[in-house]
This record gives structure tokens, C-alpha cells and sequence, in this order.
């Protein structure tokens, strides 16, 4: 009977051990993770933007902003995660290194600034370079699991005609890497399409 007892125990924590944790609905945003960079290099100042159509606004920064004026930041238009039906969206991020500016264009460049992942948001927004996103009310579509060497994380493809939603589970090591991509099956299937 102690054998027994003992064998359940250890199976219910290996069970405990493998659950997976949401980000909350209000933290799955773009902005919200990309606030969350850390980046593995020291830089004087850097800033995400955001650009609606031709306007870009500062959404999050790090560091004495007086250096903008000081080096004579030019602000730039186009970006990544593009989207925003039917104007224009994008995202870039500008950081002064040795006193010259710098640009993030695209997600391989994002990709190369987080650089080692230090948190679940910037595991996510490697998924999210590869065409993953997040659902904010489902886990099958919202979970991470730190792991030995990165992060396990359920994330989901949203198919918009006829509406549909597939989790996947798909591991990002602590390089940025996408490492491991496994479906899991549709939770949502539906005979509606929306339109944009």
C-alpha cells in the first residue's frame, strides 16, 4: 500500500510539473509583449514604435530619451507584424549604439535584438515571427512551460474562412530558436467566414 501511495505521489508531481501557465488576456497583445524585450546587449537608448499608416508613436522606451534630440533621431516608417485592416500597421524598434541609430525593420532583425530569451513573452514573440499567435481566452492556445534549455509553449494558426483555430505546441530554446513544432488538433471549427 505505501508503494502505491508513493507511486501516485510521484506521478501527481510529475503532473504539477508539467503545467502549463496563460499569459493573462490583457498581456497577449503585441505591444504588451514586446514591452517585455530584454535585450542581452546594453545599449544608451532604445524605443518601440508603433506606425499607423504614417504616424509613428512611442509606445515603450529604455533609457534617457534627451538622447534623442542629442543625436538627432530621424523617426522611420514601415516595420514588422504588419497589419491593420484596411489602413496600415507596423512596429519598429530604434536603439542608439555608439552613438549612431539603428533600426529593427523586420522579424529576423527582431529576432536578432531579443537575441537569448530571459522571458515567456519574448518566447512568444518568436512564435509569433513564425506566424503563431496567442489566444487570450483558450489554453490550448495560451500556455508556456519554462524548460531546461527555453520554453515549451502552446500557441495556435487562426484561419479566418471558414473560421478555424489549430494549437500547437512548439518549443523556442534559449537562443531564439524554434526548435519543435507538434499539433495538437483544432479546438475551433466553425462554417463562417470573416471578413476584413
Amino acid at each position: 500500500m505505501k508503494k502505491t501511495a508513493f507511486l501516485l505521489f510521484l506521478i501527481l508531481l510529475g503532473c504539477n510539473n508539467s503545467n502549463y501557465e496563460s499569459l493573462s488576456p490583457e498581456k497577449v497583445d503585441t505591444e504588451s509583449l514586446l514591452k517585455k524585450i530584454n535585450p542581452n546587449k546594453a545599449y544608451d537608448y532604445w524605443e518601440v514604435n508603433f506606425c499607423l499608416s504614417i504616424t509613428p508613436k512611442t509606445i515603450f522606451h529604455k533609457g534617457d530619451k534627451k538622447l534623442k534630440n542629442r543625436y538627432n533621431y530621424t523617426p522611420v516608417y514601415g516595420g514588422f507584424f504588419q497589419g491593420c485592416q484596411p489602413v496600415s500597421c507596423s512596429y519598429t524598434v530604434a536603439y542608439l549604439e555608439n552613438a549612431k541609430w539603428n533600426y529593427v525593420y523586420n522579424e529576423r532583425e527582431l529576432a536578432s535584438f531579443i537575441n537569448k530569451i530571459d522571458n515567456p513573452e519574448e518566447a512568444f514573440l518568436i512564435a509569433k515571427i513564425h506566424d503563431f499567435n496567442i489566444d487570450p481566452y483558450n489554453p490550448k492556445g495560451n500556455g508556456y512551460l519554462k524548460t531546461k534549455n527555453g520554453y515549451d509553449l502552446k500557441v495556435m494558426k487562426y484561419i479566418n474562412c471558414p473560421e478555424s483555430k489549430e494549437s500547437f505546441i512548439v518549443s523556442v530554446d534559449s537562443m531564439g530558436q524554434l526548435k519543435r513544432i507538434e499539433s495538437q488538433g483544432f479546438y475551433l471549427k466553425t462554417k463562417n467566414c470573416i471578413v476584413y
